[in-house]
This record gives structure tokens, C-alpha cells and sequence, in this order.
């Protein structure tokens, strides 16, 4: 039944709702605006979220489970939709720091793009938490997991992407507000995720130092180095001061060749999810899906932009393209005829629909697959305004519209793994749908050639450089407002950009 969801269920609101009599459709005009990503973050991502049971005790202490209706995990009584996955409820118990810094990063963005105080508090709590207590004092770095209040894992077990997702939503509070001590968490860890995995002999950052009975030394993989990337290097490394600025780009530059010469296959254009035996290179492995494979070539896109690699945003816009082409999933209309009436199967306009698939393997997406395809082909439609093809304007109404309309849980809010279930548990959080919510805003303020309005917080005076995300653009308008935030010694400043394609 997932599948058919996928495939099928993820139109019908669009279908349904948005008959037209018309033969000749115009998806260029059909595009969502950036008023209703706006709308769909607030009314649609935010309930849940914004819901006291998600703040933690104390606040800032982020739950890592809670149910679909927005009530934590009670482990002696816990909800079906968790319990029954295998695989999440054999993690009841267990608190992940990776958890608490993607809501960071969720509240952010609804700072970012509301300029809602109340967001960057709780944006601000979540930072205060982990600074004060997720942070491994003794042997550096941060903690992974807990159990009872004490570390699950050796700090030599601790895996790569662990260290890198647990700042993810310091990178964003940084980004928002240029906070001092932040940025030096930050520099710390960094330092410390390249001083101690970076490994001479396979040149490349180390799954894990050492074994655990989860995760092995051996291990060679694609998101030990991608993470890295997406989670903070990227966003970071252009805001930091000139003495860690150099270090952090040469970094990122070693990793971002390191991925493409070792983990690109050039010849199938897709990125292997790891490397250390042949079983696990086959399309058919883990983590050798499309949503994998665009957000590496999404990221080779940006991090070419912005240290003028114009072979690496050539090779990447050639695989984000490949990639798209072959995860749009096509279906006849006729595929609905068990699930609409013959009236309504009549009124569809469409004689195909359009989806996305996770691989060529399997019909099946996942939402954070699906917002990673659509946030590639968003930022295809900033670089090639109106001239991207008709195949593509097509393919982004259908899959953006139907994400608003179908994903999200509207009794309360959010969006699950799979459409309007499975919404917080060690792996779902609100970091992915947020993050599409930001790009899709911007992205549509740019097809519609209409300002992006965005909200930071600074020190009065600040003299720092301000930019529209991963994005170009040229600032329009800069003002202090009148909010109050309750964050000492910071300003809300509010700031019009024309969003612009970039090199």
C-alpha cells in the first residue's frame, strides 16, 4: 500500500482540487508562490512543531520521539505508529543529540522566514542545551546518544555524520545571528571531526575510530563525507572570520573531491552510498537511492558556486538533471480509477501524473527523498529562470503542489517519514521539511521575480555580510524593526533580497 501512496494518493488533493477545463496548461503560472510556502510552513509544518509538547523539559531538551498527534513517547504505553516499526521501537529510550539540533535548525527557519520571536527562543534554548550538556567536556567532540543521561557510545564509536548533524542546528543559529560563542563551538568541532577522522591512508573522514556492535571502522561511506557538507561546512564557511575562513575552505574543498573521486561512478551518474565492499556499491544498497545521489550533486552544485569550481557546477548540473530525469515518476490517470468515482476520474484534466520515485528499483519515496529531488530541481528553476524546460516547470508544479497538499498531517501538522505518519522518532525530525519550505520560498520568489524578505538576528551595528541562504542575492532593502527578541544585545533585522542565479 506505501507504494501506491506514493505513486497515486501524493496527487489526488492536486487533481481534485485543481481541475481546470482548459487542454492547454501553463504549469509556469501554476507554480506555488511564495506566499503559499509561506502558508505552508505556517499553517502546515508549524502546529506541530510550535505544540508545547515539542519544547522538552527543560525547554530546549528536545524529545527525540513523539507521536503523530504531537504527545511524547510514553515508553510503557507507547503509540502504534512508532511501535509498530521495528526499527524505531528498538531505540525507545535512547536520546539523540542529532534530533535536538534539526529542531534547532526548524525553529530557525520559521524565525528566518516569520521573523516570529518566539521561534529564535526556542531556537536559542535548543543551543543553550546542547553548549551546556551534549558537549563531550573530557574527550572533545559532541555526545551521540544517551541512555538514562549517560553516553551510549565511546567517543571513538561515535560515527561522522553524528558529529556532523549535531551542530546542524548551530550552523543555522549561527548563521541567523553571528553568535560569538557558537561560532567557537563550532571551530571546535569542526577541528575535531577533521583532526581526529580524517584519515591519511583512505583519504576520507572515518565512519567510526573505532567498532562498536553498531557501527564498524571498516565502514566506508558516502555520508561521512556529505553530512559534513550539508551540515554546516557549507553554510558556515563563507561567514567566519579570514584566520578560519581559509582552513575551513580548504576542507571543504578536500572533501568535496574526495566525494566525487571516490564515490562518483561518472559512467552511471550516480554516487555509490559506500564503498568498502562491491555489495554495498549496487543501486539495489542502502543508501544508493535518487535522494541520496541529488543531495550529493546538490551539494557539489553549491560548493562549486561558491569556490568558483565551474568543473564541479558543470559535472553537478549534469547529474542533478540525470538524477531528476530518472526519478520522475510517470503514471496514467486510469492508475486512480479503483480509488475515484468514474465522475471524478472524468473531471481530471491530466492524462498523466507525476511523482517521484526513490530509485529504479522501487516506487517508494520518503519525504526528506522527496524534498532533497525537490529542492535540486527549486534550484534549477533559480539558475535557469525561464528557460527551464517545460518537462521540469511541469515536473516542480506536480511535485511541490502535491508535497503542500498531501504530505502534510492537517489535524496536526507536520509532515511524517511516509505521507501524514511517523513525524519525530531518531531519524525524523522537522529539519528536512523546513529546509524545503525555505528553499521553496525562495525559489518561488525568484520565478515570480518578486523580493524574498527574510529576518535575522544581530548585535546593534553589526557590519556583517548577509545572504538569502546557500543562495546569490542582491540586498534591496536592510532595517531594524521594532520586535522585541528576548535574546540579549540582539536586533531583529529584516532584509529584502532579489534572489539571483549565482555564477
Amino acid at each position: 500500500m506505501r507504494t501506491i501512496s506514493a505513486k497515486i494518493m501524493s496527487c489526488l488533493y492536486l487533481i481534485i482540487f485543481n481541475v481546470h477545463a482548459s487542454t492547454e496548461i501553463d504549469f509556469a503560472k501554476r507554480i506555488a508562490t511564495g506566499e503559499q510556502w509561506l502558508s505552508h510552513m505556517e499553517n502546515g509544518l508549524s502546529p506541530y512543531w510550535m505544540a508545547p509538547s515539542a519544547y522538552g523539559e527543560p525547554v530546549g531538551n528536545f524529545p527525540t520521539f513523539r507521536c503523530d498527534d504531537g504527545q511524547v513517547l510514553e515508553l510503557s504505553n507507547p503509540c502504534p505508529e512508532l511501535a509498530n516499526q521495528r526499527w524505531i521501537a528498538q531505540e525507545f529510550g535512547r536520546d539523540f543529540t542529532r534530533m535536538k539540533s534539526r529542531q534547532i535548525y526548524a525553529y530557525g527557519v520559521r524565525y528566518h522566514l516569520t521573523g516570529d520571536p518566539k521561534a529564535l527562543s526556542l531556537a536559542k534554548a535548543g543551543v543553550d542545551y546542547l553548549l551546556t550538556q551534549l558537549r563531550d567536556t573530557k574527550n572533545g567532540g559532541m555526545i551521540s546518544v544517551r541512555e538514562g543521561q549517560q553516553a551510549k557510545f565511546k567517543w571513538q564509536q561515535r560515527t561522522s555524520q553524528d558529529q556532523a548533524y549535531a551542530i546542524v542546528g548551530l550552523a543555522f543559529y549561527y548563521y541567523l545571528t553571528r553568535d560569538p560563542e557558537v561560532e567557537k563551538a563550532l571551530v571546535e568541532q569542526q577541528h575535531f571531526i577533521f583532526e581526529h577522522y580524517k584519515s591519511t591512508t583512505k583519504n576520507q573522514l572515518l565512519w567510526v575510530i573505532e567498532d562498536s556492535h553498531e557501527h564498524f571502522h571498516q565502514q566506508l561511506e558516502l555520508v561521512a563525507q556529505l553530512d559534513q557538507i550539508n551540515a554546516y561546512l557549507l553554510l558556515v564557511t563563507p561567514l567566519l572570520p579570514k584566520q578560519h575562513q581559509l582552513k575551513w575552505r580548504a576542507d571543504l574543498e578536500w572533501l568535496t573531491e574526495q566525494m566525487l573521486a571516490q564515490y562518483h561512478n561518472v559512467e552511471q551518474w550516480r554516487f555509490y552510498g559506500a564503498i568498502h565492499h562491491r555489495a554495498v556499491m549496487r543501486e539495489t544498497a542502502k543508501h544508493n537511492d535518487f535522494g541520496h545521489t541529488i543531495k550529493a550533486y546538490w551539494m557539489t552544485y553549491l560548493v562549486g558556486q561558491q569556490l568558483n569550481r565551474d568543473d564541479w557546477v558543470d559535472l553537478a548540473l549534469k547529474g542533478m538533471k540525470s538524477t531528476i530525469a530518472k526519478a520522475a515518476y510517470q503514471y496514467s490517470k486510469s492508475y486512480l480509477k479503483d480509488i475515484l468515482s468514474t465522475d471524478q476520474l472524468a473531471a481530471i484534466e491530466y492524462s498523466h501524473l507525476y511523482s517521484w520515485r526513490e530509485s529504479n528499483y522501487s516506487d517508494w519515496i520518503s519525504s526528506w527523498q522527496w524534498a532533497e529531488l525537490d529542492q535540486a530541481l527549486m534550484t534549477l528553476s533559480i539558475r535557469e529562470g525561464n528557460n527551464l524546460s517545460p518537462q521540469l516547470v511541469r515536473q516542480l508544479y506536480f511535485t511541490t503542489t502535491s508535497f503542500q497538499q498531501f504530505w502534510v498531517d492537517e489535524s496536526y501538522g507536520g509532515v511524517g517519514l511516509m505521507p501524514k505518519t511517523l513525524k519525530q522518532f531518531h531519524w525524523g525530525n522537522a529539519y528536512h521539511q523546513f529546509e524545503h519550505a525555505l528553499v521553496g520560498y525562495l525559489s518561488a520568489q525568484a520565478w515570480y521575480d518578486k523580493p524574498a524578505t527574510l529576518y535575522y538576528a544581530l548585535p546593534p551595528l553589526a557590519d556583517v555580510t548577509l545572504q538569502p541562504y546557500y543562495f546569490s542575492g542582491e540586498v534591496l532593502s536592510h532595517q531594524i524593526t521594532s520586535i522585541a527578541l528576548d535574546i540579549p544585545m540582539l536586533e531583529q533585522v529584516e532584509v529584502s533580497f532579489r534572489i539571483t542565479p549565482g555564477n
